[in-house]
């Protein structure tokens, strides 16, 4: 090989290594045009207002009310048994002079009529009453002590305030079934023809006031063993109460004879 074919062999592989390093670098890219931001797009008016509201500064709370100042409570009703009933704080409590009648007209009655006044009071369930008059107090049983030999009726006798009281039960006066005593139990204490007496009942009602046709005679039919102490039925209303004589009751008076029933 000649020199000349040497240099032209040269030649095409420094040629050939020239297009192979070219293939082979990396291309540059074109430069990119920059893309133009896009335009604000308005916010709804309702979302403005709700952001203003939000930065608005939050205003301090009122400061609340002073509460109501508290009414004073109402007075309790006057109970008419009120005067009746003894408290251990007494020395000796008054005997109210309430008297058997009070002015007035009521139902059943016309003008002018004179209101009789009952203390009521329950046995077995039904309501039974006495001359407010023959009332002296109602109190609460006390331990009552047995007396050997008295009558069926005879409870036993309570010393009230140094003085000793015969306590009665009229439910076996009136042919009531038996009960024991139970947390309203009270002892009506009277003045009968032979002095105070007490009288064992289930539980005290209040006072009616009943005019004099507001009252009917016992009815005819009704008989048996201590019902000659019921003198009569009040009526208040729908409201039936059954009148006793106290001395009849217990024994100390003789009852009325037939015809004048």
């Amino acid at each position: 090989m000649d020199f000349l074919s040497i240099r032209r062999k040269a030649r095409e592989r420094a040629e050939a290594q020239a297009r192979r390093e070219a293939a082979a670098a990396p291309h540059p890219r074109p430069a990119e045009a920059p893309v133009p931001p896009a335009p604000p797009v308005p916010e709804p008016p309702i979302e403005q207002a709700l952001r203003a509201e939000a930065a608005r500064p939050a205003l301090a709370p009122a400061p609340e009310p002073p509460p109501p100042a508290a009414a004073p409570p109402a007075a309790a009703p006057a109970d008419p048994l009120e005067a009746f009933f003894w408290r251990e704080d007494e020395e000796a409590p008054p005997i109210p002079d309430l008297g058997g009648t009070a002015p007035g007209a009521g139902a059943g009655g016309g003008p002018g009529q004179a209101l009789r006044e009952y203390v009521t009071f329950l046995l077995a369930g039904e309501e039974y009453g006495l001359a407010i008059g023959r009332v002296r107090e109602i109190v609460k049983p006390p331990p009552i002590a047995e007396v050997p030999r008295a009558p069926e009726h005879v409870v036993g006798v309570v010393t009230l305030r140094g003085e000793v009281v015969p306590v009665f039960d009229p439910r076996r006066r009136l042919s009531l079934p038996p009960q024991a005593p139970g947390a309203r139990t009270r002892i009506v204490v009277c003045e009968s023809a032979r002095g105070p007496a007490g009288l064992l009942v289930d539980a005290v009602s209040h006072v009616v006031r009943l005019p004099p046709g507001a009252v009917e005679p016992r009815p005819p039919g009704i008989g048996g063993a201590g019902t000659e102490a019921i003198v009569g039925i009040g009526r208040e209303g729908e409201r039936l109460v059954i009148l006793l004589d106290l001395d009849l009751l217990l024994g100390t008076a003789a009852p009325p004879p037939a015809e004048a029933r």
